[in-house]
């Protein structure tokens, strides 16, 4: 999910949490607002040296120069004004066929641009923007949280690394609140059923051990540590200035504690108990993406169907104590020997939105994308989590094989003992990664911000003043784009009930692994109960 992602069904009701009215003389025209270029450095030096070492192809590249606007878009403007806008800030940012060379207004017709609303984005307002003749572009427009959840400055520098590694789609432009990205034409979004295919796991799972052994992390994000905790560690310092967090029915009835002191001591419990588990061994970070659930993960182009004769032995990698049961009558040697032919094929999945990527340990990554295994975003509860949805062991070690055997730094001997400290390491992580989604989800909720705005004055791309009167009753009065797919977005998401659903498998975790005991607990919480059997 850098992007979090939900979707509902058509039949689902979708409303606003606030509306929009309005008011302006005439569309906006920019007046002020000064093409800038911003140079996002890379860390050039560092970067320089490990990509020669990696050998890597596309060479080092010490930064990116991207155009910049002071302006903000208002995703939430009526289509007439906000296609105008839209326009007017690739004309600004002088987006690549999308801007008029002979002029410093646009030659665009503001009726002609089609805007859809890709809906499963949380953080953000996201947009595909087409127009006849043009290539498409794809407008992220930030959330009103997104300061209290991601570093922007951080996620910049990320897309510039990842940009000399060819990774990830283009940056055209940013503007104060948003940016303009390449559009993936043609492109495939996975869904919750093509995740559990065996072979497309498999595929998935040779991918992210390549991003994991392909981006070389700069020194400071090794000192730093796992950015999931040291991101949860700035969201706690907010929920503590919060007058949320001083009210403990809050926190009994969505973070099920008795307290929130009691929270925070039962969080550092089984920090500590990480820590300890992990003492004494090299602290293995690597490059995550740690939000690779289903909706960002794509596929350019359809994929052939899954060649199963084997490689040749000469290549092959052994594992003598298979930790599949003998009566499963699973082929480990064809789970970590495929083919060269859909090994070829790989390239064509591509995973996308990287704002909450990081130095992480690589079983946060793979606990995260397990536990999205459990989400149905095309629902009307797009909130819940199913705990009878998590991959069955079976369905752990497929994926866990083909990571572990993919790009093996070493061929000699078994990976049976690497795949099963993989596993238990995705078991140790899989609480901390309802943590981290459950304080999201608070923060994004907005119900931590003690003043409540109905009206607001913003400013847009053009030194436009917009008042916008928040009215929780007048739902619909503003359409949100020309087109959408059905689905729940930042708008409609109900993010306390997704931290509860967080939270309790965080607690079931804690419980069956002994970290907490029942009695810590309030009474009658329902908790969600997975498998923490390490192998």
């Amino acid at each position: 999910m850098s992007e979090r992602t939900g979707r509902k069904s058509s039949g689902a009701k979708t409303s606003r949490s606030s509306s929009s009215n309005v008011r302006r003389p005439s569309l906006p025209r920019l007046r002020s607002s000064p093409r800038l270029v911003r140079t996002i450095s890379a860390e050039s030096e560092t970067l320089t040296r490990a990509v020669s070492h990696l050998s890597l192809d596309g060479g080092a590249q010490d930064s990116i120069w991207v155009p910049f606007v002071k302006g903000v878009l208002n995703a939430s403007l009526p289509h007439e004004y906000l296609r105008a806008d839209v326009l007017n800030l690739a004309q600004a940012l002088k987006l690549p066929k999308w801007h008029n060379k002979k002029g410093s207004t646009t030659h665009l017709i503001p009726n002609l641009v089609k805007l859809t609303k890709i809906t499963g984005a949380l953080t953000n307002a996201i947009f595909k923007v087409e127009y006849p003749s043009l290539p498409s572009l794809l407008l992220r427009v930030y959330g009103p949280q997104v300061e209290s959840i991601i570093d922007r400055d951080y996620e910049l520098k990320v897309l510039a690394r990842l940009s000399s590694h060819n990774v990830g789609p283009k940056l055209y432009g940013c503007f104060t609140n948003g940016r303009f990205e390449q559009f993936l034409e043609n492109s495939t979004t996975l869904t919750r059923h093509d995740i559990r295919d065996w072979h497309t796991s498999q595929r998935i799972a040779r991918r992210m051990k390549e991003l994991h052994t392909g981006v070389p992390l700069l020194p400071f994000e090794i000192k730093q540590g796992p950015i999931s905790w040291f991101r949860m560690d700035k969201w706690l310092k907010v929920f503590e200035q919060s007058k949320w967090s001083r009210n403990d029915s809050n926190i009994q009835e969505v973070l099920l504690a008795d307290s929130f002191t009691r929270f925070l001591e039962m969080v550092q419990r089984y920090r500590n108990w990480l820590d300890e588990a992990y003492r004494g061994s090299k602290d293995d970070l690597a490059f995550c993406h740690n939000d690779a659930q289903y909706g960002n993960l794509l596929f350019t182009s359809p994929v052939a169907p899954p060649v199963t004769a084997p490689t040749s032995s000469a290549a092959s990698i052994e594992s003598s104590n298979s930790l599949f049961p003998t009566s499963s009558n699973i082929s480990v040697d064809q789970i970590i020997n495929p083919p060269q032919q859909e090994q070829a094929q790989d390239s064509k999945l591509v995973v996308i939105d990287f704002e909450y990527s990081g130095a992480n340990r690589p079983a946060f990554d793979l606990a995260n994308h397990f536990s999205e295994w459990m989400c149905d975003y095309n629902c009307s509860e797009a909130y819940k989590s199913d705990e009878t949805k998590y991959p069955t062991k079976a369905e752990l070690l497929n994926f866990l094989y083909s990571y572990a055997s993919h790009r093996r730094s070493s061929h000699n001997g078994t990976i049976d003992k690497e795949v099963r400290e993989l596993y238990n390491d995705v078991i140790r992580q899989r609480a901390c990664v309802s943590l981290h989604w459950c304080m999201w989800a608070i923060i994004q909720s907005g119900e931590l911000d003690d003043a409540k705005k109905d009206k607001v004055i913003e400013e847009g791309p053009g030194g436009e003043k917009y008042v916008i009167t928040v009215d929780p009753d007048d739902e619909g009065a503003v359409e949100d784009s020309d087109s959408s797919v059905d689905g729940v977005d930042i708008d409609t998401f109900d993010n306390i009930r997704f931290a509860t659903e967080k939270i309790a498998i965080f607690w079931g975790d804690l419980l069956q692994l002994g970290l907490v005991k029942k009695e810590e607990l309030p009474n009658g919480i329902k908790l969600k109960l997975l498998d923490t059997a390490f192998l």
